[in-house]
């Protein structure tokens, strides 16, 4: 017969096979939830993405010096037809890649459309910013009509007298910049800037931040950003851009680019 001591020593042993088995079992359980949860968020983006892609067939992106260098060539083939270029933030600060940017934008066997936009600043007076903006950009400012950015940081919507303040600082810029480069000006927002403002500039066409791409007139939304911290896989590499639609068929959007 076995001692007692024998006994519990061969009950420790099975305790801890048992207890190992039940953490590699846990162990398997858990990767499993990781890759299947994995597998399932991707189907549902894959999907998600089919489903906008057939709602707006016009997809781009807006691009700055986040993105790091990029093929805009291998760009267009991903399937994106349009690009904007960051510029100017308010009256001093110039994205670093915007002249490369622009350089390479236009490229042999590139078939992208490509737009600019600068980033308004409540701080600095509208002329010195597009008196800044035309100098560091000059001509280069593509085909599609030039964007105004509005980052609700620099907004105030409160009151009848702060958006009477902003809609009539963007009236100048916009004046200033129609003026200078006969192309068309939008105004990049979000979705409570564009209540604010949209009354008061009734003929102005709007670009929005709008990750629930909710369904906009395409008389007044052109372009929509629904991810502003999304990526493409570029040749191969993964880089941060921020995703955006054309709120319109690829025949208004080709007129729009002419």
């Amino acid at each position: 017969m076995q001692s007692r001591r024998q006994s519990a020593s061969i009950y420790q042993r099975q305790k801890k096979r048992r207890s190992r088995l039940w953490r590699w079992l846990l162990s398997l359980l858990i990767i499993g939830v990781i890759v299947g949860g994995g597998y399932g968020i991707f189907h549902w983006w894959q999907l998600r993405h089919q489903i906008l892609m057939a709602k707006y067939p016009v997809t781009g992106a807006a691009i700055d010096q986040d993105a790091g260098f990029l093929d805009f060539q291998a760009l267009s083939k991903t399937g994106v037809k349009f690009v904007y270029l960051k510029t100017t933030v308010g009256n001093r600060y110039t994205d670093d890649d915007f002249a490369g940017n622009y350089s390479r934008s236009g490229g042999s066997g590139n078939t992208l459309k490509v737009g600019v936009f600068l980033v308004y600043s409540a701080q600095s007076s509208t002329e010195s910013q597009t008196t800044y903006f035309e100098k560091q950009v000059g001509s280069d400012t593509g085909t599609l009509p030039i964007m105004i950015r509005i980052p609700d940081t620099e907004a105030s919507y409160g009151s009848a007298k702060a958006i009477s303040r902003t809609t009539s600082r963007l009236i100048d810029m916009m004046t200033t910049l129609k003026a200078d480069y006969r192309q068309p000006v939008t105004i990049w927002t979000s979705p409570s800037g564009y209540q604010a403002l949209k009354r008061k500039l009734s003929d102005t066409m709007f670009s929005l931040d709008d990750s629930k791409l909710a369904k906009r007139n395409p008389q007044s939304v052109q372009f929509v950003c629904y991810d502003d911290n999304g990526s493409l896989i570029v040749a191969g590499q993964r880089q941060s851009v921020s995703l955006m639609v054309y709120n319109g068929n690829k025949q208004s959007f080709d007129a729009l680019s002419n």
